[in-house]
């Protein structure tokens, strides 16, 4: 299941490079200006594919009790939330697009092209907001190929407009503007591309009556689970923009190295979200099916997996430091740094891996607040103050905040680890059955027709 949702989160996080990357062949002002508002994007678009993965956990263990129908409620149901939130925040995004550019420090032509871009792309965000939630539906289903072909369908699109709309002698050149509608564009058809895989190639169905009182009651049940599942990685979200600030406080040379380096970090780190989000669905099966060794197994298994793959290619990372650094940029001093924290990754990386694997099993087990609470707790008590004053007052430097995130990581992996372990060493591991939303006694037999179509 992992690797397609891998390249699922890669050709999402190429959307808004190709837009940059188009709009660079036109001005540096038109890039940047899009480059700086799409961190607004970034987070927006990320806040809703966690409220889908906080869906597919609770869609996942209907499943795997086969429980069907309950699953069918709940896809009713987190059909109305994602449409509901989604407008909310595009008619938010339309209506404040120009404060929210100022606010980022955009000014003149830059805050034209910001403006113009956020109002587009942030008003049609109601359609990435409900495309999350059929992403989740598909992979609690075991449809991972097709979430991938998705994001595969809308960067085609999304590319060929570009080129007719923005770069094409021929076409109507329209600049920022042709970039933000090609990008609105691509996401509507990525979103039919959904309905039609949904409902008629994979035939799954939406519970069509629901009482007023089962619609609350069953978003009330979604919101447990989405709530803690996305304020975590919001949180995170900001706590790096606050990072970017310290950096930023060092001068250029260090945000240069920082920024050129996450390209390579973020990629490692997709492995893991990838690996993570595979288990995650895995374990909610089992968890309603009530097989607690599965999950054990299963959790066993993928954390090594995971653990091992992060450190190969953080060392791969690091060997070939001089070499990546050189792709971006010429200055020595720049590559110099960056070599720095690419080395630092065999620090930091390997206990990231574990983290995002244990917390999508703990999720997968209807264990979502811990790994929240763990998250946002030591990354805003003990990176971000230890990251400041290593770097700043005690004068390490980058050094200082790759030591900080290291001691950050290994540290809620190591709180993240001994709460699965003490779950999953109860006897016969039934503590980790506790948090389930299908408990073993209220669980109906699967029939053997649900059995093989699951």
């Amino acid at each position: 299941m992992t690797w397609p949702l891998f390249l699922q989160m890669f050709f999402m996080h190429l959307i808004g490079l190709v837009d940059i990357f188009v709009l660079s062949r036109i001005s540096d002002e038109a890039s940047a200006a899009v480059g700086a508002v799409n961190t607004i994007m970034t987070f927006v678009i990320m806040m809703f594919s966690f409220m889908g993965q906080g869906g597919s956990l609770v869609y996942a263990q209907c499943l795997g009790a086969g429980r069907r129908a309950d699953a069918r409620r709940y896809y009713s149901a987190s059909l109305v939330l994602h449409v509901a939130a989604g407008a909310t925040v595009s008619l938010l995004l339309f209506a404040f697009a120009a404060a929210i550019a100022r606010l980022l420090g955009l000014e003149g032509v830059h805050l034209e092209y910001g403006t113009t871009y956020l109002r587009v792309v942030g008003g049609g965000i109601v359609l990435y907001a409900v495309v999350s939630m059929f992403a989740g539906i598909m992979s609690a289903n075991g449809h991972t190929r097709q979430t991938m072909t998705v994001s595969v369908l809308t960067n085609v699109v999304n590319t060929g407009l570009l080129y007719v709309l923005v770069l094409s002698p021929s076409g109507p050149q329209w600049g920022v503007a042709g970039a933000a509608w090609s990008t609105v564009t691509a996401s509507f058809v990525g979103l039919a591309y959904n309905v039609w895989l949904v409902a008629f190639r994979l035939r799954v169905r939406f519970a069509v009556t629901l009482s007023l009182r089962d619609l609350v009651e069953d978003g009330r049940v979604l919101l447990r689970y989405t709530v803690p599942t996305t304020l975590e990685p919001m949180l995170w979200q900001a706590a790096q923009i606050v990072t970017t600030a310290i950096i930023t406080a060092l001068g250029p040379v260090a945000l240069a190295a920082r920024i050129y380096t996450l390209t390579i970090t973020n990629l490692i780190g997709m492995v893991s979200s990838a690996l993570s989000q595979g288990l995650q669905i895995t374990v909610g099966h089992l968890t309603g099916a009530g097989d607690a060794a599965a999950v054990r197994r299963a959790y066993r298994a993928v954390v090594w997996i995971g653990l091992g793959a992060a450190v190969l290619l953080a060392a791969a990372a690091a060997l070939l430091s001089g070499p990546i650094m050189r792709i971006f940029t010429d200055d020595p001093e720049v590559v110099r740094v960056g070599q720095l924290l690419l080395l630092m990754g065999l620090v930091y990386l390997p206990g990231s891996a574990v983290i995002m694997n244990t917390a999508g099993a703990l999720r997968g087990v209807g264990q979502v607040r811990y790994p929240a609470l763990v998250g946002i707790l030591v990354l805003w008590a003990v990176f971000l103050p230890l990251a400041y004053t290593l770097s700043l007052p005690l004068g390490l430097g980058v050094l200082g905040v790759m030591i900080a995130m290291g001691v950050d990581e290994n540290l809620r992996a190591v709180l993240l680890v001994f709460r699965w372990r003490r779950l999953a060493s109860s006897p016969g591991g039934t503590a980790l059955l506790d948090r389930a939303l299908v408990h073993p006694s209220t669980r109906q037999p699967t029939a053997p027709s649900e059995v093989a179509s699951q």
